[in-house]
């Protein structure tokens, strides 16, 4: 199974919230593994992109929690 359907599976049947919430884990998720990647990057140009990366999947899930608090 490709990414793209366990993510259509992991949605499917959620409100628009529930996705939401989940979303925001994923991206969370996905933050955490763009710093362990930046964690073994030995050149700095390429560790500070994945830290750039990770910062923005933090954004994101921010993005989707300020839409659930409202």
């Amino acid at each position: 199974m490709d990414p793209g359907e366990t993510l259509q599976q992991l949605f499917a049947g959620k409100t628009v919230a529930e996705q939401k919430a989940l979303l925001a884990q994923l991206e969370r998720a996905g933050a955490a593994v763009y710093r362990h990647l930046a964690e073994s990057e030995s050149d700095p140009a390429k560790k500070e992109a994945l830290l750039a990366a990770a910062g923005r999947e933090d954004e994101n899930a921010g993005v989707l929690d300020a839409q659930l608090a409202d």
